[in-house]
């Protein structure tokens, strides 16, 4: 009949509670004191018994198995025979046989536990070599990669209050672009660039059409119909001017991304352009300046849009640039074609009628 021999490793489960249930349950079922109970999982792993049969080993394993213990058995050789008792102890009644172990120990990075030189810890179960070389790969990063705050978000996206954050927002935008997109590429949504544009177009929008009322329109009247006066045409267009500029925003970020993706300049997705160009929108605040404002506010979106787009793209100027322009080289093409072909074509006598 073989011997067997129990090993105590220490807790199934790591954590405090599976620990204490553990230190309850040896006290319980063993017959220890509390200090006993504690310095026998501190010094795993133990030989509980051995030279047992196989139906009291089988009591051993299942003993600890109810209160959260983790066990090893293994078969003795058959000199080991010598050493069984003739009347085994009740397992409640077991006396634990520690055994000081000697040799090389390791420290557990993680909980601080020593126990005999291997790769995982007995007490939590971490696997020692890869949690070390984790740990070696964080302190790599440290430094590179850290979380973003408040300050680091663009201020319209970082909770200030609406006025402030406004006012901030446009501020950086307009006069440090590049640090503004910057904090645009770590935030994420569409909703609040969208209303940011609006806000921004509809103001920029809305000053150029009053001083075209104040000024242009009474020295040139304009009329859309002999019946419809220049008033009711402004007041139409105030009201429609929310969607007009929200459909101005979508249809031009589609058009720029499609642009980007021609040109190999689609690094972040739709959203990150869709994002670049409704802050961009800022630029149209110069259109409240009389006269020249539309001119300036037109010019310094489209360089706002290429600052906007490289950076939340992580692309070049020059391909951030050919991406956003590409749309007007286009139309000058396709102008200039436009205008040269028919006087090519007249100058070689194709529209010059039949000769007499």
């Amino acid at each position: 009949m073989g011997l067997y021999k129990v090993i105590f490793l220490g807790l199934s489960v790591a954590g405090q509670e599976e620990e204490m249930r553990l230190i309850e349950g040896l006290q319980k079922r063993f017959n220890l004191s509390r200090e006993k109970a504690e310095s026998l999982i501190q010094r795993v792993p133990v030989v509980v018994k051995k030279g047992i049969t196989k139906e009291e080993m089988e009591r051993y394993v299942r003993a600890f198995k109810e209160i959260g213990g983790r066990v090893r058995v293994e078969e003795e050789e058959a000199v080991d025979a010598l050493n069984i008792p003739e009347k085994p102890e009740p397992v409640a009644r077991a006396r634990t046989e520690f055994r000081e172990f000697k040799g090389p120990t390791i420290k557990c990075p993680q909980c601080g536990f020593e126990q005999p030189e291997t790769d995982e810890c007995i007490k939590c179960g971490i696997i020692i070599s890869k949690y070390i070389q984790y740990q070696e790969m964080a302190r790599s990063f440290e430094g590179k990669v850290r979380e973003i705050t408040s300050e680091e978000a663009s201020p319209w996206e970082s909770g200030e209050g609406f006025i402030g954050a406004f006012l901030k927002t446009t501020r950086d935008c307009l006069f440090s672009p590049t640090q503004f997109f910057r904090k645009v590429k770590s935030g994420e949504g569409y909703w609040s660039p969208l209303i940011y544009g609006l806000i921004t177009g509809i103001i920029g929008f809305g000053v150029s059409l009053l001083w075209q009322w104040l000024f242009v329109s009474k020295l040139i009247p304009l009329r859309m119909l002999p019946f419809i006066p220049y008033s009711f045409y402004l007041t139409f267009v105030i009201i429609g001017m929310p969607f007009m500029v929200g459909l101005s925003i979508l249809i031009g970020s589609v058009i720029t991304h499609i642009c980007l993706i021609i040109v190999g300049g689609n690094k972040s997705g739709f959203e990150s352009t869709f994002r670049a160009l409704s802050y961009s929108y800022c630029a149209h605040l110069f259109d409240i300046i009389p006269f020249i404002g539309g001119i300036i506010g037109s010019i310094y979106m489209l360089i706002l849009t290429i600052i906007g787009v490289r950076e939340v793209h992580d692309i070049t100027t020059g391909r951030a640039a050919l991406g956003v322009l590409l749309p007007v080289i286009v139309i000058i093409i396709i102008t200039i074609f436009a205008i040269i072909i028919p006087f090519l074509f007249g100058s070689m006598g194709f529209f010059g009628g039949a000769r007499v």
